[in-house]
């Protein structure tokens, strides 16, 4: 899927992958022009670094092409346990690439750090160099190990222009931090507290924020509520997905 006018920094090809599933769904999103990525957590991996025979198993699930997306949310990535984050996420990385050097490795929502409030301003200028001055110690010891980058840009509120502020000021900083690797934005169509699926426009804005500023985007879901998971119903007709085919066609018109 190509995009007719790309940003400084974004690749000529914009890609859309999804790890969705819903009950009542579709088995397989490639139908519709979306690729398949495979996200490992610690179900896989196991509480901390993985040894030889987890990352074997992380590498064997299966894949479209050849981009793995590693999602560990338990290891602090500011204050005094960074630099042992910083430390168990090499040794993972190098284990997989291990296990397969022709896999494209990422880490979900750490290069950078997600942040609402600090992107955005509302914690002053001490709050962005804050932010920004952890995201570049993450990157420092982190970017040499990873090819892409996934910064995670979830709905926390209501506001669509405040996310677009949000979201563009993230993308800004995995631009910053990237070294010229690409950067996939990761998406989900619930919000992040309630679960209610995003309006069609409000979700069409993300979608068009990534396009102009990523080189492509992970669309994530789903999830019923708290509790044991569960996945949402799937409704053909909601309008999230119906502005995902309305972009997908402009995609590839």
């Amino acid at each position: 899927m190509l995009v007719s006018v790309t940003a400084p920094g974004q690749a000529a090809e914009f890609r859309v992958f999804e790890d969705l599933f819903f009950e009542g769904g579709p088995k397989d999103f490639r139908q519709f022009g979306l690729e398949h990525m495979t996200i490992v957590s610690p179900h896989i991996l196991g509480p901390d670094v993985p040894n030889a025979d987890q990352a074997k198993k992380a590498i064997e699930k299966p894949r479209d092409g050849n981009h793995l997306v590693i999602d560990i949310e338990s290891w602090p990535l500011e204050g005094d346990g960074q630099g042992l984050t910083i430390s168990k996420y090499q040794q993972t990385l190098a284990a997989l690439k291990k296990a397969d050097p022709s896999v494209r490795l990422g880490l979900y929502s750490v290069l950078p750090v997600r942040d609402y409030w600090r992107a955005n301003g509302a914690n002053g200028e001490s709050g962005f160099s804050a932010w920004q001055g952890a995201n570049s110690q993450l990157a420092a010891g982190l970017i040499p190990y990873v090819d892409d980058l996934y910064p995670s840009l979830y709905t926390f509120y209501g506001d669509k222009d405040a996310w677009v502020v949000y979201a563009e000021a993230n993308l800004k900083e995995a631009r910053r931090i990237s070294s010229g690797k690409p950067v996939y934005c990761f998406l989900w169509p619930q919000f992040h507290k309630t679960y209610a699926f995003l309006p069609g426009d409000y979700w069409y804005a993300q979608l068009d924020t990534c396009r102009r500023m990523a080189d492509g985007i992970v669309i994530w879901g789903t999830i019923r509520g708290a509790g044991p998971y569960q996945p949402m119903k799937w409704d053909e007709k909601a309008e999230w997905w119906q502005a995902t085919l309305r972009f997908l066609r402009e995609q590839n018109p």
